[in-house]
């Protein structure tokens, strides 16, 4: 049977009813000229409004695709969980028998799509650029060897699971009062360049040349586990994680408090358009993932680049710097970085404290404080965190992933602060379900990275009742958390 040609507007047709007049001429002037005006402004709201539809569109498209395949529920493009382990750790790894049987289960269980696979290097003293992460490295702590991720990456793709490395730096001396990437350069990192400082035992840092040692020994690291990523075919890479002391430019280092922190002479990359020294510092490690060579910041000398091809992440941090509010800055870090344009995914650490005081907070009082609304147990002093992250998702047209974010099974998991002696699953599930219910479906937000599970068996893994694992060593011993993800994850291979 033929189709009849639709009418322009559905349930309209052009032609006049019976017995209707059709317009005179002088009406349909009339018509023109007042039509003309009301082109002209919506031609100019089109341009205005042009590229924000333009970025918007993939990520409708990918909705659309998503939902075809999954018939409903998640529509995100990355439903991760990280998988952390380190040398010091012990009882499982990457090589143990369980950790294969974890890559299946997180993918066949909970659907999951992806896995990032931390690599940390150590940063023994605070007050210099050395970085241990070398096989031959004496007194690192943490690196594994290249064979231990290899063997990640392989069964991660066996599992079904896209492995994406991801870089860290652990800083821990007498001086830091704990572990983590928090004080990475913290001792030097609110200096002008051509400025020093000296340390209690009378050594002196020549802040600008320790600076540009750092990145180059970091970019070296980079480097590496970049081209590890490129030889895998692995279409993601974390190129840091949570480095605030030295990810954006401060009062100090800004271009105009430090123009001779930048260095415009680096062969094959003049920095022109930096707004700062760590802006071009941070432009300058992209440059070298993604170039077959680079030149180092300290000399000048050519060093061999990794020619990654895949998209990169960083992952900024949700707060300020340690013992530094702001750092000099007005934001936290996600917020304060300005070279975000030169990477393809804004990555967000998103621990952030939604109520100051709310224990099992259901999940409408949960969706509030995302959105610096009013709720019940008061606000967790991160202000509007979903206007927020659209804002910085608009102004650099990137999508956002929650690379890390992660509940403990605990009372009070919401705050920040949980209270380890006092296991609570249906905290951790209104916890997530709340997550999920606020961004799903975003164009501009790209999924979530659970944290975590280990190459442990779970029932074995320290302290899990009250962890933020969310996997038992079944679906039927899994937490509440776990069981509802089952049902709402859906398989969305990435692509």
């Amino acid at each position: 049977m033929p189709l009849t040609p639709s009418p322009l507007i559905p349930g309209t047709s052009p032609m006049p009813n019976p017995g209707q007049q059709p317009p005179n001429k002088r009406a349909l002037r009339l018509g023109a000229l007042l039509t003309v005006p009301i082109l002209v402004g919506l031609l100019a709201a089109g341009q205005a409004l042009l590229p924000r539809i333009l970025f918007l569109a993939p990520g409708l498209q990918a909705q659309a695709n998503g939902s075809a395949a999954n018939g409903g529920g998640s529509t995100a493009t990355f439903q991760g969980f990280v998988y952390p382990w380190t040398h010091d750790m012990t009882g499982g790894g990457y090589t143990s028998t369980i950790s294969p049987q974890n890559l299946k289960s997180e993918a066949h269980d909970f659907h999951m799509n992806a896995v990032i696979i931390p690599v940390v290097a150590e940063m023994p003293y605070r007050d210099d650029s050395t970085l241990l992460w070398h096989s031959t490295d004496q007194g690192d702590r943490f690196t594994l060897s290249d064979s231990d991720y290899q063997q990640a990456i392989d069964d991660a793709k066996k599992a079904g699971l896209v492995p994406i490395l991801e870089l860290k730096v652990y800083q821990d001396d007498k001086f830091s009062p704990s572990i983590g990437p928090q004080y990475v350069g913290w001792f030097w990192a609110y200096s002008a360049s051509n400025g020093s400082t000296s340390l209690t035992n009378g050594k002196t840092i020549h802040v600008g040349q320790t600076e540009r040692q750092w990145f180059d020994n970091y970019t070296d690291f980079a480097v590496h586990y970049a081209q590890m990523s490129q030889q895998n075919h692995l279409p993601y890479f974390i190129i840091g994680s949570d480095l605030t002391a030295v990810a954006y430019d401060t009062q100090a280092t800004n271009v105009k408090a430090d123009p001779q922190g930048i260095d415009h002479g680096v062969p094959g990359e003049p920095c022109t358009n930096g707004l700062g020294r760590r802006d071009c510092e941070w432009r300058h490690v992209v440059h070298a993932i993604r170039q077959p060579s680079y030149s180092s910041l300290a000399t000048h000398q050519s060093e061999n680049g990794a020619s990654y091809s895949g998209k990169l992440i960083y992952e900024a941090d949700w707060s300020s710097t340690a013992g530094q509010p702001n750092n000099g800055a007005s934001q936290p870090e996600y917020t304060s970085v300005t070279w975000w344009d030169a990477i393809d995914f804004i990555g967000v650490d998103a621990e952030f404290p939604l109520t100051a005081n709310g224990s099992d907070v259901d999940v409408t009082d949960l969706e509030n404080a995302w959105n610096g609304l009013k709720t019940p147990y008061g606000l967790g002093g991160a202000g509007n965190i979903f206007s927020n992250l659209e804002n910085i998702s608009s102004k650099f047209q990137r999508q956002i992933i929650f690379t890390t974010a992660g509940y403990a099974s605990a009372s009070g998991a919401n705050t920040g602060q949980p209270n380890g002696s006092a296991p609570d699953q249906q905290e951790q599930l209104l916890d997530m379900q709340a997550l999920l219910e606020t961004f799903q479906g975003l164009p501009w937000w790209a999924g979530v990275f659970w944290y975590a599970d280990y190459p442990v068996q779970r029932s074995a893994q320290s302290n899990w009742a009250v962890s933020s694992n969310w996997a038992g060593d079944t679906l039927d011993s899994s937490k509440s958390a776990g069981k509802w993800l089952a049902g709402y994850y859906k398989d969305n291979p990435l692509h």
